[in-house]
């Protein structure tokens, strides 16, 4: 673990405006297990909205195999407001106008900089890796910054800025029906239906008293609001399972909480045992109902290296949207109407001191292209159940990618940024072992 004192808050102020960063700087770590020496490749692993780590740079990452054929040395640099990288002493409103995608691209360009002076290795060829968020500012980066990086692998990237990002649900359901058939989407739907009349019949009444009693709840329900962060703290749990899809052993994966949900014809009891299952395996003892925390929760301007929430809403408040609400008519949840946009611009109002504007969204395709991005040596990698490969790169068709070295790599059964991880030749499909050789080989040609 080390640290980058060189850091500026602000990469775009006149020079002598710039200031550097509170405390110690940006935090990176290095991983110098393979590399050759001056002039051989440097592969820096972009952070984004969450805490680094050196396990970044092990063996468990895909990335890690590919340091070892090209005797490259293995980075990774955190973002910054998340983890221990913190540009100010606090996480105001105020202070997070410094919280772009911009400032974290122009923090990558000065670190990369440094690293190589530092290092005495000016010819070293750089490759930037990211997954969702971070895969966007891999490509970003390519695209703003094609002299420091010879090429970006951009994995399950929604390199699209929507506000309201219902399609993501949408992926939910195919998903639900890919791996276990209709009768697993209809047995969401049914209970999902059964939960919006109980609640339907309004605060205080006995079919909101039954959802507190079978969920569990924290809190009393005595809000719209509460309600609503309830069923998005339900849904999420789905949402999760469906995402991260088989990467990680020991949770369930769409397998199982379909067998779960199809177990008998009583959906409602159903859901309410797997919802329980979920607290389990959280470790929760009972489930948030409570607005009043939530917004505590978002709106703590203290520096918490545990709190990715706050910034992470920060961002997608001012830039991003990707707000997942449950609007489409074509996903199981599509009774649950508390989960729309209002419910997320209320989050952001609550959170960032009455904030009234929709995300600039708009304004950040037209920076950076959404899925035209007129960059080159870029590969986009993303699952075919993985929801947010509705806002990536999925094909390459010449109207789609204008540059012939930008590569969409579409995996078929896959979730989110698994061909990031390690190879597993027990349980890969063919199609994600196709992937990575794709990988290498865009990989390859950037480093001749």
């Amino acid at each position: 673990q080390l640290w980058y004192s060189g850091a500026v808050i602000d990469n775009f102020a006149a020079v002598e405006s710039q200031q550097k960063w509170y405390g110690l700087g940006q935090r990176y770590w290095l991983n110098k297990q393979f590399w050759g020496g001056v002039g051989f490749p440097i592969f820096v692993f972009i952070g984004g909205e969450g805490s680094e780590s050196c396990t970044r740079l092990t063996s468990k990452m895909y990335i890690y195999d590919l340091a070892e054929k090209h005797q490259a040395l293995l980075v990774d640099l955190e973002h910054r407001f998340y983890g221990q990288s913190f540009p100010y002493m606090d996480m105001s409103t105020d202070s997070l106008q410094y919280l772009s995608a911009d400032q974290a691209l122009a923090d990558l360009a000065r670190f990369i900089g440094f690293l190589k002076q530092d290092l005495s290795t000016l010819s070293s060829k750089v490759v930037t890796v990211g997954g969702s968020y971070p895969g966007n500012l891999a490509a970003w980066f390519r695209l703003k910054y094609p002299s420091v990086t010879a090429g970006s692998i951009a994995s399950s990237a929604p390199v699209t800025a929507q506000t309201n990002f219902k399609e993501y649900m949408d992926v939910v359901g195919q998903s639900l029906i890919h791996f276990s058939g209709q009768k697993c989407f209809d047995a969401f739907t049914l209970a999902a239906e059964i939960i919006a009349n109980l609640a339907l019949q309004g605060l205080g009444s006995g079919g909101m008293n039954l959802l507190q009693n079978d969920f569990n709840t924290c809190s009393p329900i005595t809000s719209d609001l509460d309600l609503a962060v309830l069923l998005s703290d339900l849904m999420g749990n789905v949402q999760g399972t469906v995402q991260y899809n088989n990467e990680h052993t020991g949770v369930m994966n769409i397998t199982d909480i379909c067998s779960v949900m199809t177990a008998t014809s009583d959906s409602y009891s159903q859901f309410v045992a797997l919802q329980a299952l979920y607290r389990t395996a959280n470790g929760q003892t009972c489930e948030d109902a409570s607005w009043a925390d939530t917004v505590a929760y978002l709106a703590a301007t203290q520096n918490d290296p545990t709190n990715n929430a706050r910034p992470w809403t920060y961002q997608t408040c001012n830039e991003f949207g990707y707000f997942q609400t449950a609007d489409s008519k074509n996903q199981p949840f599509k009774s649950w109407k508390w989960l729309d946009l209002d419910f997320s611009r209320a989050i952001c109002f609550a959170a960032f001191d009455g904030w009234k504007s929709d995300p600039q969204v708009d304004w950040v395709n037209q920076k950076f292209g959404d899925v035209h991005i007129a960059g080159t040596n870029i590969v986009f990698p993303s699952g075919t159940i993985d929801p947010w490969h509705a806002l990536g790169v999925t094909n390459s068709s010449s109207v789609l990618l204008p540059q012939r070295s930008e590569q969409a790599v579409f995996i078929e059964g896959t979730a989110h940024c698994n061909d990031l991880y390690a190879a597993n030749a027990d349980t890969d499909p063919v199609s994600l072992s196709l992937a990575r050789e794709t990988i290498a080989k865009q990989l390859n040609s950037w480093l001749k």
